[in-house]
């Protein structure tokens, strides 16, 4: 009966441990811009509209990724402007990537080129918690070498918890894809 007490609280402190370990959120501090990466549910665009509001940037960016909603019958990017001018945010102050991302590196990438004439000291990236760390892996090799400093921001309400996320069946597939994900990245670059 101990072991099966000792077994069961070392599983739940490595499940928590995994779940802890993708999530990452850099202190805040005003920014050029707030990045919001294409994807996830409302809470990626209700957390920039909160940055926004608490002034911690005068510019939303969204990457453009070339999906269409058929319930909506508009592009992604559109319908996510659309929910940022409805809450208050100016026209001016959105800016959408030209070019359809296919992946977290296409959206740094676009974003890199978009910005390249106005030189941005810091920029606000936020994602969902579990995807925190491979973005900010990605972002920061993409701006190597630029003077931009990369604050991934994970959503505060996102329903995913690193201490519970095992408990639902999306915390498992969202964990287990991101640690393939993550593991792919840093293969990749070993091999480069």
């Amino acid at each position: 009966m101990i072991w099966f007490i000792i077994l069961s609280i070392a599983i739940v402190f490595l499940l928590t441990a995994m779940g802890g370990i993708l999530v990452v959120a850099d202190p805040l501090q005003k920014a050029d811009a707030i990045v919001v990466l294409s994807g996830g549910d409302e809470h990626r665009i209700d957390e920039a509209i909160r940055l926004y509001q608490e002034e911690y940037a005068d510019t939303i960016i969204l990457t453009e990724t070339g999906a269409f909603l058929e319930e909506f019958n508009a592009e992604y990017s559109k319908e996510r402007q659309l929910v940022l001018l409805n809450a208050g945010i100016p026209g001016g102050a959105i800016m959408i990537t030209p070019w359809n991302a296919a992946s977290t590196r296409d959206e740094a990438k676009d974003v890199k080129a978009l910005l390249q004439s106005k030189h941005p000291k810091v920029l606000l990236v936020v994602t969902d918690p579990y995807h925190t760390l491979r973005t900010r892996m990605i972002w920061e090799e993409v701006f190597e070498g630029t003077e931009t400093e990369i604050l991934v921001r994970p959503v505060r309400d996102s329903w995913y918890s690193s201490s519970t996320w095992w408990l639902s069946k999306a915390g498992w597939k969202n964990t287990v894809n991101e640690y393939i994900k993550l593991f792919g990245y840093i293969i990749q670059h070993k091999v480069d």
